[in-house]
């Protein structure tokens, strides 16, 4: 059981580190390769120019959403969570754009060619289509990684199991291999509630099957141990 939660935390990890750092390298990398950037600043420049107009602002969406998700706790779909979250981070996104084109226009001043003026009709047109596009983008990504992969990033919390969720009922079939089991962790001096834990059932039938196999624990009167 253990090790099927390090697995799945495992999978949830690595799948992490292809969203937030994979995903927004490649998308980088075609801009680069695609736009113009190449020509003005050179390959090393121009990687480095997408390269922060790429990360940055995808994490800052992963933030944004991650909060959302957590604030409406399921009562939202993932769709519209991504999206709530895309648009909170609108605002610090561009912040941080605005800075880093001001600083790389400095360096490269060609640059400046590129982009229309700043706060001008055209300037307000294109931003407001690359924050539609950027909407866009990380709400697919976000589905398609849940969908496909069962990403649980910003997957509604799951209701915690009550006590008698967790358990199998008393009665439930016992199996050869459920009671070479119990005679395993009897053997070890694991008390009652540790071995209903393990084993996913009731204490009582725990210790039901135990006096049905004529075994003894001597921690089954142990009452401090329930």
């Amino acid at each position: 059981m253990e090790l099927a939660a390090q697995l799945r935390l495992s999978k949830q990890a690595g799948i992490d580190l292809v969203f937030f750092c994979a995903v927004p390298f490649v998308l980088a990398m075609l801009s680069a390769v695609l736009g113009p950037y190449a020509v003005i600043m050179g390959a090393a420049g121009a990687t480095a120019y997408v390269l922060s107009l790429a990360l940055v602002p995808w994490w800052l969406a992963g933030l944004a959403t991650q909060l959302v998700s957590k604030r409406v706790q399921g009562r939202l779909p993932l769709w519209l969570v991504a999206a709530i979250g895309a648009i909170i981070s609108g605002p610090f996104v561009s912040l941080y754009v605005y800075f880093i084109n001001l600083i790389a226009g400095d360096i490269w001043p060609a640059l400046d060619t590129l982009r229309p003026a700043t706060f001008g009709a055209e300037h307000l047109k294109a931003a407001a289509l690359s924050e539609g596009r950027a909407i866009v983008l990380w709400i697919a990504f976000v589905v398609i990684f849940r969908e496909t992969l069962g990403w649980q990033r910003f997957a509604a919390p799951t209701r915690e199991a009550s006590r008698e969720e967790r358990f199998q009922l008393s009665g439930a079939e016992w199996t050869a291999e459920d009671d070479a089991l119990l005679r395993l962790l009897i053997g070890s001096g694991k008390p009652p509630r540790a071995i209903a834990l393990e084993m996913k059932r009731t204490v009582g039938g725990i210790r039901a099957r135990t006096a049905k196999l004529g075994l003894r624990n001597n921690r089954l009167g142990d009452t401090s141990a329930d």
